[in-house]
């Protein structure tokens, strides 16, 4: 299994830090730790870049030689981006033997139990990510603060994947310190509603397997 080398991912943090130091931006997830060292060869990293700094970040890929491409779930094939959502970015890096890709988007989403439709999660949860991200000291990098990373690993595993993969319940176990805090359980009503008393207790109970069928049968809204 190729994996892309470790430097070239370093290279472009680094990069993104030193020269453009003003764009806000978060490391979206690092499941099983692939990051810097397992990163598959065409594989892509996911980013958060502030809606403010969409200018600023486009003209860096430009001049460190990445190339806007077509993205897999956007408009042209098909997927709906609602209550204004940017559509999210796709990049190569151009020029070099492996097939090295940067997914960017501008609010924290998830896919819609509407077909090919993406939706922001509530604007609570966008704006906080900004006030409680982390500079992870080890890699030199932004990444999102644990609270926040609980609940879009949730939320993704529900939406996106329509399962809880061991990667993805790794990462849950890790952060159930902040399960029952009050602020996370606001934002999980926003996302869950009623259903997030149910869904704090199926966790709590390690029931993954079911936890999805329950949440789509679910009716005491």
């Amino acid at each position: 299994m190729d994996y892309i080398n470790k430097e070239c991912i370093y290279s472009f943090f680094q990069q993104l830090n030193r020269d453009c130091p003003a764009v806000r931006y978060v490391l979206i997830k690092n499941i099983n730790g692939e990051l810097p060292e397992r990163l598959k060869d065409g594989k892509d990293i996911d980013l958060l870049v502030k809606a403010e700094d969409r200018e600023a970040f486009a003209e860096f890929m430009h001049t460190h030689g990445f190339q806007r491409k077509t993205p897999p779930l956007g408009r042209k094939n098909g997927w709906n981006f609602a209550y204004q959502l940017p559509e999210y970015e796709f990049w190569k890096k151009l020029n070099v033997n492996y097939n090295f890709y940067i997914d960017i988007s501008f609010r924290l989403c998830c896919k819609s139990l509407t077909p090919k439709t993406w939706i922001p999660l509530d604007a609570c949860i966008n704006e906080d990510l900004w006030k409680q991200r982390v500079w992870d000291e080890k890699n030199n990098w932004w990444i999102m603060d644990d609270e926040t990373t609980l609940l879009y690993l949730i939320v993704r595993s529900i939406f996106d994947k329509r399962e809880f993969s061991e990667g993805y319940i790794n990462g849950i176990e890790e952060r159930l310190a902040f399960l029952d805090c009050e602020r996370t359980q606001r934002k999980l009503r926003k996302v869950f509603f009623r259903y997030a008393t149910r869904l704090t207790e199926q966790i709590r109970a390690k029931n993954y397997n079911g936890l999805i069928e329950d949440y789509l049968t679910f009716t005491d809204y």
